[in-house]
């Protein structure tokens, strides 16, 4: 199997990132044709929402809180002299 060199890596994460934010709307691409200029003009426009990448940072940050907030909750509470007790048998 061949390793995968750091820049290869790299692209992926980024291409990832890109797809996603295009997914989740945090990336617009817009065009928009010049008539006046015989249709032979074509502006391409990239817009960048980061209202709503603030948003989304916000929203994964209050779900990881919940989430490890309840596994926290769900596994029982040992004391010290309990996990001795464990480890001594």
């Amino acid at each position: 199997m061949r390793r995968l060199s750091l820049f290869n890596v790299l692209f992926i994460v980024v291409l990832c990132v890109v797809g996603i934010g295009f997914y989740r709307g945090w990336f617009v691409l817009s065009s928009h044709s010049d008539d006046n200029a015989g249709g032979h003009k074509v502006d391409v426009n990239l817009s960048v929402d980061q209202d709503k990448m603030k948003a989304d940072v916000k929203a994964v940050e209050a779900k990881a809180k919940d989430l490890t907030g309840s596994a926290a909750n769900a596994v029982p509470q040992t004391t010290k002299e309990e996990r001795t007790e464990t480890q001594d048998k």
